[in-house]
This record gives structure tokens, sequence and C-alpha cells, in this order.
């Protein structure tokens, strides 16, 4: 008889479940990263991979986002 459930519970369900499957994806995130590291780092002994070759690969700063100049006022003498 869950079709007798009131909106209000069918929304608390639907919060709990939308909470341990956002728990569930940080988890799964969290571990495919160290098993991602893991294989990188094997490549990069395997291929002797140095710096060098994988530095221009590597987001190192953060990007700028150009923005429109504004004009300068001289000053009036």
């Amino acid at each position: 008889m869950s079709d007798n459930k009131t909106a209000a519970q069918q929304l608390d369900e639907a919060k709990k479940q939308q909470e341990e499957l956002a728990a569930k994806i940080d988890a799964l995130l969290e571990q495919t990263r160290a098993e991602d590291l893991k294989t990188a780092k094997e490549l990069i002994a395997r291929h002797a991979f140095t710096v060098t070759d994988l530095k221009p690969e590597l987001k190192t700063r953060l990007t700028k986002t150009t923005t429109a100049k504004k004009p300068t006022r001289r000053k009036s003498k």
C-alpha cells in the first residue's frame, strides 16, 4: 500500500535517496581517482616520462577570462 503515501512522505523518501546516492557518487569518485592515479604512476614509470614530457599536458594555471578593456579617462587641464 505504498500508493497511499502523501506527497510529503514521498518527497522525504526522495531526498533521503538523493543524499544516499550523492554519498555513493563521492565515494566512487574518490576510488576511481585513486585507481587512475596509480595507473598514471605506473605508466610514467614504465615509459620513463620526465617533467618536461608531461608539463605541456598538465594544467598549471587558472585560465583568465578576457574582459573588455575600459577606456581610460584623460584628466582635463
